[in-house]
């Protein structure tokens, strides 16, 4: 076990070294619905959320989306400071 963990670290210093990098992923997350419907009925919130860097929209996506509960994604609890 400790050989492949070394074989792993230096493969990863050997790419460190020749200045290569991973991928960024680019993908976008899907907005819930409660979502775009909060953003297209509210201006001032639609402004703040778009002021926010991509991970931070791409991180409340992802957190409304995985509400199992709808009462859970209620969009008018939302706080979105910057």
């Amino acid at each position: 076990m400790k050989a492949v963990i070394l074989s792993y670290l230096k493969e990863a210093m050997d790419y460190a070294e020749a200045g290569i990098k991973p991928p960024k992923d680019e993908s976008e997350v899907e907005l819930p619905d409660e979502l775009v419907d909060a953003l297209d009925s509210d201006p001032e919130l639609a402004e703040a959320f778009r002021s926010l860097t991509p991970g931070r929209r791409k991180s409340y996506a992802i957190n409304l989306n995985s509400a199992k509960n709808p009462r859970n994604a209620n969009i008018t609890h939302c706080q979105i400071s910057t």
